[in-house]
């Protein structure tokens, strides 16, 4: 899971930056608000796999709290990770049409 978030954390920061220096400083700033504040609140979510007493993964605890536990900070996580994709996913294809317009 740390791979994963890692390489979508390096791939928001550089497309958000890319963003802001083309100009559409809005969503740039959004994305980089987003692809700082997505780890660190997941990170800190899983810490808690202590208090839980749960021995499992970082994935299985964010399952089984979202799902079995019905708790509604997964479920948080996962909706601003899906939003965080969406902008980067957006930003790479309006940086690909700059690209190809020029």
């Amino acid at each position: 899971m740390d791979w994963v978030i890692g390489f979508i954390t390096g791939l928001g920061l550089v497309s958000g930056v890319l963003t802001l220096i083309k100009g559409n400083k809005k969503i740039g700033i959004i994305q980089l608000i987003l692809t700082i504040i997505v780890p660190i609140i997941t990170s800190l979510w899983c810490l808690k796999k202590d208090n839980f007493v749960f021995g499992g993964t970082d994935w299985e605890f964010m399952i089984q709290t979202a799902t079995i536990d019905k708790r509604i900070e997964p479920w948080i996580i996962l909706a601003l990770f899906i939003i965080s994709l969406v902008l980067i996913f957006i930003n790479i294809f309006k940086l690909i049409d700059i690209k190809k317009s020029k």
